[in-house]
């Protein structure tokens, strides 16, 4: 069974209730019901209980009422005005100032020494005064310790919201970061299949007159291209759930890497784009780079092929050394067809590659005529290199 906690307003009347009873109780009992004396005893119990009532929402007011009265009736037999006030004091270090709860402990214990001392056995005994202080000092402990708990609860409780939050801001940054690499992989594929399969079909249209075998060529490498692309596609895909599920999702197809620059070269200049490509040093073994590598080197192939107009070269260079790495594409063609404004998806999405591992990208055109792509990565932490 589930045990529903009470509200405040129902906890404060069920504290005056538990003093009220017995107070009442043995007031009736001790002192009776008539003769002034016990009526103002009566309207004294009835009194303490209804300051109790404002102990959580005004404790000093509280404990000045119940501390007042337990002045006043202290030598009275059977009195529980010591235990109202002590009620009180703890609300005061419980929902108070804990610096008016030790102010309010030492006033209180004060005046009942001094009143035990300089009137004694009149209106506060001295032995009953220490009895009194002893049960005054514990409520407030108890307070202070209620009172620590209750914020050494809420710190956590503060520190666990923070840290969910916190949790859920890095989920979201970690959500568009991926959403940022399928984007950029998305693009690189996408656009650079479309590219050749468009390029090489126009081939073939202009040449299926003069030279169907060669058309009937071209057509099968915009097939291959095709499936190319579509592999490619399909191993991003399974990364992907691999990271989703924690496990392989069976054979996947590697990531491209430097060694294949040859081969996306070579399917280029099947298109008609007269590229060459120079290479100088040895790749280092990290694949992030060298996917990198690729995809900058696919990139500004692309867009060589699409915007390059009666290009006679375009060279690929790649420089490895110990002093960082340099990827550039660079050809002599006339690029009036170049979006101007804002960068395209694809310089962007490289830039950001590249950004990845410290590096920069610079694109834009040639003096005279032309357009050059020039990624730079400095070296690489903890890299061993053959040189």
């Amino acid at each position: 069974m589930h045990f529903r906690r009470p509200t405040p307003r129902v906890a404060d009347v069920m504290v005056a209730a538990s003093y009220m009873g017995p107070a009442l109780a043995s007031t009736v009992i001790v002192h009776g019901t008539t003769g002034t004396h016990s009526v103002l005893l009566l309207l004294a119990v009835v009194v303490s209980g209804a300051a109790l009532l404002l102990r959580r929402r005004a404790p000093m007011v509280s404990l000045a009422a119940t501390a007042g009265i337990m002045f006043i009736t202290f030598s009275t037999p059977a009195s529980f005005a010591a235990v109202a006030t002590a009620m009180a004091l703890y609300a005061v270090a419980v929902h108070g100032s804990a610096r008016y709860a030790v102010y309010a402990v030492l006033g209180t214990s004060g005046t009942l020494l001094l009143a035990a001392v300089l009137l004694p056995g009149s209106l506060v005994d001295l032995g009953q005064a220490g009895q009194a202080i002893v049960v005054l000092v514990i409520a407030a402990l108890i307070g202070f310790n209620v009172r620590s708990r209750r914020s050494y609860v809420h710190a956590l409780m503060d520190r666990a919201d923070r840290l969910t939050r916190e949790r859920a801001q890095l989920d979201s940054i970690a959500a568009a970061a991926e959403r940022n690499a399928v984007a950029r992989e998305m693009h690189d594929i996408v656009s650079h299949g479309l590219t050749v399969m468009i390029s090489l079909a126009h081939g073939s249209a202009e040449i299926a007159p003069t030279d169907p075998a060669r058309a009937v060529d071209a057509m099968r490498q915009v097939a291959e291209t095709g499936r190319t692309a579509v592999a490619d596609m399909r191993r991003m895909l399974g990364l992907l759930n691999e990271g989703i599920n924690g496990r392989s999702p069976g054979a996947v197809a590697p990531a491209p890497r430097v060694e294949d620059v040859q081969s996306l070269v070579d399917r280029f200049r099947s298109t008609g784009l007269p590229v060459v490509l120079q290479s100088a040093g040895v790749p280092p073994a990290d694949p992030g780079i060298q996917l990198t590598i690729y995809r900058v080197v696919q990139e500004g192939l692309t867009n060589a092929l699409k915007y390059a107009r009666e290009a006679s070269a375009v060279t690929v260079c790649l420089h490895f050394s110990a002093h960082g790495i340099t990827a550039s594409v660079n050809d002599d063609g006339q690029h009036e067809d170049v979006p101007a404004g804002r960068p395209g998806r694809g310089l962007v999405g490289m830039r950001e590659r590249v950004a990845l591992y410290g590096g920069t990208v610079q694109a834009g055109p040639t003096a005279g005529r032309g357009w050059s792509v020039t990624a730079r990565f400095p070296p690489q932490e903890g890299a061993s290199w053959n040189r």
